[in-house]
């Protein structure tokens, strides 16, 4: 059995109730949700939450709710705990689970196609753990970061590094883009995935999507790109 986990938490702060914010009319949450619900290889969808209104839109939606504790609660939790609840509270109603996709509850750029890709990858390569969506880095690329020290900028991390303006030339680098995590059910034990994400086990294979493919929404900006993307659908699911 392979299900879908949505993790939607209360008490934003840079939104008030972000996870059921009307977007082109419709709740937050929904697009995740319905997203899950179109794809093939999906026997069920779950939803992670501490609030009302979020697991009222989920039931509504036909998605079954994880009521989360209250020390998961909050907004200095760690996320890898609450989906290893979610994991554990799936399984023990489950015992069949095999793989588990987790999605954030607060974006539009997930379908059920891209989620049946992840999935698929895991069957191909029985030696992968996780399958992860990811965009590449360009002007944002991690050589060109910088940490404000004693009032004045400097180089992150290594104050003598010397990097070249070419971002051509940098070595690739990957960032999470908010879209779908695919993984095994038993990589949430383990611990050892690629930090922060220590729940997607060692071997974790990209799907990289062009930016801003996977943005989720912590401004009025990202609001409107959302908007965009919903009104230009379907060919921004070319990118």
């Amino acid at each position: 059995m392979n299900a879908a986990i949505l993790t939607a938490r209360t008490g934003s702060k840079s939104i008030r109730d972000k996870n059921v914010y009307p977007v082109a009319g419709r709740p937050l949450v929904a697009y995740p949700i319905e997203a899950a619900l179109a794809a093939r290889s999906i026997a069920s969808v779950f939803v992670s939450t501490d609030g009302d209104s979020i697991a009222e839109a989920a039931r509504r939606l036909g998605a079954t709710v994880i009521e989360r504790p209250e020390e998961l609660g909050g907004d200095n939790v760690n996320h890898g705990d609450v989906i290893r609840h979610g994991v554990q509270w799936v399984e023990e109603r489950h015992p069949d689970l095999a793989n588990v996709v987790l999605l954030l509850g607060n974006t539009v750029m997930v379908d059920g196609e891209l989620i049946d890709r992840c999935l698929e990858e895991l069957d191909r390569d029985p030696s992968l753990d996780s399958v992860m969506t990811v965009w590449e880095a360009a002007d944002d690329h991690p050589l060109r970061a910088l940490e404000i020290v004693d009032g004045v900028l400097r180089p992150y991390g290594d104050a003598n590094r010397q990097v070249s303006t070419e971002r051509q030339s940098y070595p690739k680098a990957y960032y999470y883009d908010q879209g779908v995590w695919a993984f095994r059910k038993g990589t949430v034990d383990r611990r050892d995935g690629p930090n922060p994400w220590w729940w997607m086990g060692k071997r974790s294979k990209p799907i990289v999507r062009n930016w801003v493919t996977g943005r989720d929404i912590h401004t009025r900006l990202d609001l409107g790109v959302a908007e965009w993307w919903l009104d230009h659908l379907p060919d921004v699911l070319e990118l």
